[in-house]
């Protein structure tokens, strides 16, 4: 179970991973609205926000991240830099997460996760080999007791 959880991690965390490699690369920088605040800390500073925005095609509205703190604090109408993918403009982020260091958390908690799932794996592998070689010399033939 634990290496289910620790393979979902590390897949959310690669996700994420490419979708800010291509942002980095083919992403639009422009200025957001905050729209409205959708995620708080128990300290009440926002940590998820919907934001709008101007495109080429047209106003997007799209909920993002936010780094929680008083000199952060996003509220409505505060303006903050993000980057967009042009081909997909709901696939936004906030210019600050672009270098990764967010996800890297998320990654870390995977191989957290992962090393006790890779510890209980081989502690269970080496007990069915440790059982199946018990039931194999219980099943040789007792050079006393031919036939048996």
């Amino acid at each position: 179970m634990l290496a289910t959880i620790a393979a979902g991690i590390g897949w959310s965390a690669a996700q994420e991973y490419r979708t800010l490699a291509n942002l980095r690369h083919q992403g639009l920088r422009t200025d957001a609205t905050v729209v409205e605040i959708t995620g708080r800390t128990e300290e009440g500073w926002a940590t998820a926000v919907t934001v709008r925005f101007a495109t080429p095609s047209g106003p997007v509205q799209a909920e993002v991240d936010v780094q929680a703190g008083s000199a952060t604090d996003a509220k409505p109408g505060t303006r903050i830099p993000v980057v967009y993918n042009p081909a997909r403009p709901t696939e936004v982020r906030p210019t600050a997460y672009l270098d990764g260091h967010d996800v890297d958390g998320i990654r870390q908690g995977s191989i957290v996760i992962g090393l006790p799932a890779a510890g209980f794996l081989a502690g269970t592998v080496r007990e069915v080999v440790r059982a199946k070689r018990q039931t194999d010399s219980s099943k040789t033939p007792d050079a006393h007791h031919p036939g048996t």
